[in-house]
């Protein structure tokens, strides 16, 4: 599923729109009705729920106007508050929010500390609140009036419905830009945004719901720019392959796995445990000798080798020739390794010299940082599995800036170290 920055979702409006003739008013309309239906999913009783709708001045206040019509000719108890003087509400949301006075759907005016300060005591007594302050576009953090309604809204304590993006994130961004909304739900359009699908800024959105609202999965495909993607359950399915009912573990592939450490054989138990429920047919765990009786003890299912140990209980140097000689079709190394020159020389050998694909994690990346690209046979292929502080270990980063730039700093290490 397609990830979309603020400049791609503006570009998909664009052509939907230009292209293909959808006009932004059909787009609004589909917006609030996709908005309603997700919220009718979610909330089966919302008949008897009392609803606020609180709105800004652009596009995603007009899908909150279209959002307080729609409740209201549905019979729901639904006000709507205006964050913004009138008079900056033009175009199509203007066309909505003239609408939503006509048919008498209550309106009233917060665009002023002074009004929002006598206000936001009913709106936290509604049961749902409907965000439609600011959509994909924001790049600033909010401040101000508009900052206050925020904070004010998440302490209410009411479930909240962010339309398109909880109001104060950044399209652009996966960290926080300021203060923004704690919502329940979201309700995205076309497709996911960077902010609802990567840490830490995920925590914000909730349940989040991808809506149809006109634009073509073939615009949204063809957008340019960076190509980010989210791996779904439906994606993996499609490709793990049905088993064959007289298929024998044989056929399953080998996993070796290079893993424990006197107190660590755990992390041993566990990598092998994974290998074996995601399909494994054979799964061999190799770790100093004086741990091997310990790990085989964890678990049957698996099978052990012992390697040479030094007296601290890790993996000497030597024990690469050993790993590299046994039998299998990938090889992870890693997990409860624990660290030392020793670890490191050991780690270093095998990732070089290995001949079939090697997944590297926890100490064997440690024992990598600095040197993953000085020499050695690289055709075979190499992952990484970093958490932050592994991966800034590698870039000679901090783990706050990992944090920061997680989808950039996976891309810089993909492509400068195959």
């Amino acid at each position: 599923m397609r990830v979309l920055n603020a400049t791609q979702m503006r570009e998909a409006d664009r052509h939907t729109m230009t292209e293909l003739g959808i006009g932004s008013a059909v787009l609004m309309e589909n917006a609030g009705q996709q908005v309603v239906a997700a919220m009718r999913q979610r909330w089966p009783t919302l008949d008897d729920q009392r609803v606020s709708v609180v709105c800004g001045k652009g596009n995603n206040g007009g899908d909150g106007f279209v959002v307080a019509r729609i409740l209201d000719g549905q019979g729901v108890d639904v006000r709507v508050y205006v964050a913004a003087a009138a008079t900056e509400i033009g175009g199509d949301a203007g066309a909505n929010l003239s609408t939503v006075r006509e048919l008498g759907v209550p309106v009233v005016d917060v665009s002023e500390s002074v009004r929002w300060d006598t206000r936001h005591a009913e709106i936290a007594a509604s049961d749902l609140i409907v965000d439609a302050l600011f959509g994909t576009g924001l790049t600033r953090p909010l401040e101000g009036h508009w900052r206050t309604i925020v904070v004010d809204l998440n302490e209410t304590g009411v479930p909240i419905v962010a339309v398109d993006v909880p109001s104060g994130v950044s399209t652009d961004s996966a960290t926080s830009i300021g203060e923004a909304i704690q919502a329940t739900l979201t309700v995205t359009f076309a497709a996911l945004k960077l902010p609802l699908v990567v840490t830490p800024v995920v925590t914000m959105a909730g349940e989040v719901v991808v809506a149809d609202i006109g634009i073509p999965e073939t615009v949204v495909d063809n957008l340019t720019g960076p190509r980010v993607s989210v791996v779904d359950r439906s994606w993996v399915a499609s490709r793990v392959p049905r088993r064959d009912l007289v298929a024998h573990k044989g056929v399953y592939g080998r996993v070796l796995i290079v893993a424990g450490a006197t107190g660590k054989t755990g992390a041993a138990a566990l990598a092998a445990r994974g290998a074996l429920r995601s399909g494994a047919g054979l799964v061999t765990v190799a770790t100093p000798r004086r741990c091997q009786a310990t790990v085989a003890a964890l678990m049957p299912e698996f099978m052990t080798i012992g390697l040479e140990d030094s007296p601290e209980g890790t993996v000497r140097a030597e024990a690469a020739d050993a790993v590299l000689a046994e039998r299998c079709d990938v090889l992870a190394v890693g997990p409860g390794l624990g660290r030392g020159e020793d670890v490191g020389k050991f780690v270093r050998a095998v990732v070089e010299r290995a001949t079939t694909p090697v997944v590297c994690d926890a100490d064997a990346i440690h024992a990598l940082a600095g040197g993953l690209d000085e020499g050695g046979n690289r055709d075979h292929a190499i992952v990484l599995t970093p958490h932050a502080g592994e991966m800034a270990k590698l870039l000679g980063e901090t783990a706050e800036y990992v944090q920061s730039h997680r989808i950039d700093v996976a891309r810089r290490v993909a492509t400068s170290s195959r």
